[in-house]
């Protein structure tokens, strides 16, 4: 069977019925991805509905585990069905692997591979024998998945975020595989029309073309952005990712408006959200004058950033929330909007997870680690007062401190199940380094909220001072030092990590200022009694079911530590939230994985900023 397509001379009459089929089929596209989310939407609905209406009739109450009426209930045909459910939905997030590199999960290429088929089927049928046709067609569908694209990509506006339950990070993943969807189909567009004009013989005189090469362009930009969001690209340079990700977005809908007239209404669409949500986000953001100090032996930056009192209530609610932070004109080192130096922080929006609200203050902590990045670097700057702000252009602020820009609060943490409510019968936090900006908040909330919540917190640092920041005292006055629920473990050489802390100035001499810095900030006398945790305090006594130094001066087994959390009741239904490094998140998630597999019941939470 040879290739059904030939190059057809149609008349006026022929071309406009081919342009409403394009349209109608264009549209078909557009609907086909807003029908399932608001199907999804009315499911929930009608679920929320009907569970309000049955707990008002017969209340409410939490199942015992290991209860036999909870045994019975999982040996009914619905009790099979939601553990087969648990181990599909398991497999689905698993990751990819090709060639030994990450590519993505599982859901992510079926979810790909079932909308680039389902895309494709809209491509082809109706086509007939039309060359032009399904040339055409290819780019109709492709672009009218643009506004699609675009509303998955916000930030501030995202509607799948509320639908769904998710955050933008989630729903970035599947914004990454509709983009590459969207770029195949372009792909084919672009490869169809060049044979054609070779075909015809006119390549010469119509590529150069105004309305053809406008296309030309669009797509040099979005196969620029393609490369540039592979994950080594991304890896090496994420501003170049972020830059050209920000530059195509507005430039590509103009060029494509001016390509093509029929896809006018699509990227118009998607130019208008896009827009909608940047003016969303410069509304959301505030200008906080922030105190910045380097914490002595390690590379890390403490900022404590004023906010209102609304959005520090915000904070408090959704513990383990993260902001946007950015360096503000005023705070630049140059006044000149034309300079390098200027506009590199134009660009500069990195996410920070806020560590720790203050109860009376409402004054917000966040922890960054200096990465090598420009926003890092400047914030190292500003905490070791090495780069004095320009004063010309600084609006009047407090002696001391430094305005900051901070958009958020953003995060799944929204929509997090009730950790404290009795919805779980056991919690466990992991965190990995400053991935504990994360769990710390999270765990005092906990705490707070139900005391005889069953939660642990499994914290694996390189160094003692690494930790210094989250061991001060809370609002009850308890340090986590002195909660036997949260393990931490030294990781590095703990010898050069006392050295190192001992040399540095003001540190107390022996290691350990754990809760010091806070009273020399705020101009407390304490003495070295109370404000001083000698380092044999951080590892515990294993006989009274605490960690000892020996089991607390190596990495944590994750293996044994799964296991041990499992090991109480096959009825008990447990969450696992991890913050860390990709390998330990990685590790973790592979024993769970075994339980997983068992029909055990799992919430399972990797945050992180992947990139």
């Amino acid at each position: 069977m040879g290739w059904p397509y030939q190059f057809l001379s149609l008349d006026q009459a022929e071309r406009h019925a081919r342009r409403e089929v394009l349209n109608r089929y264009a549209a078909y596209a557009q609907l086909s991805a807003l029908l399932p989310v608001t199907l999804f939407l009315l499911c929930r609905i009608a679920s929320w509905a009907r569970k309000s209406v049955a707990e008002g009739r017969r209340g409410s109450y939490g199942v015992i585990p290991n209860s036999p009426s909870l045994k019975v209930q999982h040996r009914t045909a619905w009790g099979a069905w939601s553990t087969q459910a648990r181990k599909l939905g398991w497999w689905l997030r698993d990751d990819i692997y090709i060639f030994g590199r990450l590519y993505g999960q599982r859901d992510q290429w079926i979810f790909g591979s079932l909308w680039a088929a389902w895309m494709l089927v809209l491509c082809v049928v109706g086509t007939g024998h039309d060359y032009l046709h399904l040339t055409k067609r290819f780019g109709a569908i492709a672009v009218s998945q643009l506004p699609i694209l675009y509303l998955m990509s916000l930030k501030s506006l995202n509607p799948f975020v509320y639908v769904f339950r998710s955050s933008h990070e989630q729903v970035n993943r599947m914004h990454r595989a509709l983009g590459r969807v969207i770029y195949t189909l372009l792909c084919l567009h672009a490869a169809f029309y060049i044979n054609y004009f070779v075909g015809v013989g006119i390549l010469g005189k119509r590529f150069f073309a105004p309305i053809v090469f406008a296309g030309v362009v669009a797509f040099l930009c979005l196969s620029l952005l393609s490369v540039t969001a592979l994950q080594s690209i991304r890896r090496f340079s994420y501003r170049a990712f972020f830059v050209t990700h920000l530059t195509a977005a507005l430039v590509m809908p103009v060029l494509v408006f001016f390509h093509a007239r029929p896809a006018r209404l699509f990227v118009g669409e998607a130019l208008i959200v896009f827009l909608a949500d940047l003016v969303s986000r410069k509304m959301d953001t505030i200008v906080s004058q922030a105190t910045l100090e380097s914490i002595p032996g390690t590379d890390l930056v403490k900022i404590s950033a004023s906010v209102p009192y609304g959005r520090a209530n915000k904070f408090r609610a959704h513990p383990g929330s993260h902001i946007y932070l950015s360096v503000p004109a005023a705070a630049r080192p140059s006044s000149n909007p034309a300079s390098l130096s200027f506009l590199l922080f134009e660009f500069l929006f990195n996410p920070f997870t806020v560590a720790a609200v203050d109860e009376e203050t409402g004054d917000i902590t966040l922890v960054a680690r200096r990465m090598g990045g420009p926003l890092t670097a400047a914030l190292a700057r500003f905490a070791a007062r090495q780069t004095p702000v320009n004063a010309s252009n600084i609006a009047p602020r407090e002696e001391g401190k430094i305005p900051l820009c901070i958009e958020g609060p953003y995060g799944i943490v929204k929509h997090f199940p009730n950790l404290a409510g009795g919805e779980f019968s056991r919690i466990l936090l992991v965190a990995g380094g400053i991935g504990a900006t994360f769990t710390v908040p999270l765990y005092r909330s906990i705490a707070h909220d139900n005391p005889n919540a069953k939660v642990e917190m499994i914290w694996a640092v390189r160094g003692a001072a690494d930790a210094t920041w989250a061991v001060a005292a809370t609002g009850a006055g308890k340090s986590i030092l002195n909660d036997d629920n949260v393990h931490i473990f030294l990781t590095g050489d703990i010898v050069d990590s006392v050295a190192g802390a001992a040399s540095v100035p003001g540190s107390g001499g022996s290691w350990a200022r754990m809760g010091g810095s806070n009273g020399e900030r705020n101009g407390s006398a304490a003495g070295e009694t109370d404000s001083e945790v000698e380092m044999s305090s951080m590892y515990r006594d294993r006989r009274r079911n605490r960690y000892t130094s020996h089991h607390n001066r190596k990495r944590p087994d994750l293996k044994k530590i799964v296991d041990d959390i499992f090991r109480y009741g096959s009825e008990e239904r447990v969450a696992i939230l991890v913050c860390g490094p990709d390998d330990m998140a990685r590790e973790l998630r592979e024993h769970v994985g075994v339980w997983a597999m068992k029909g055990r019941s799992i919430w399972f939470h990797n945050e992180g900023f992947g990139l």
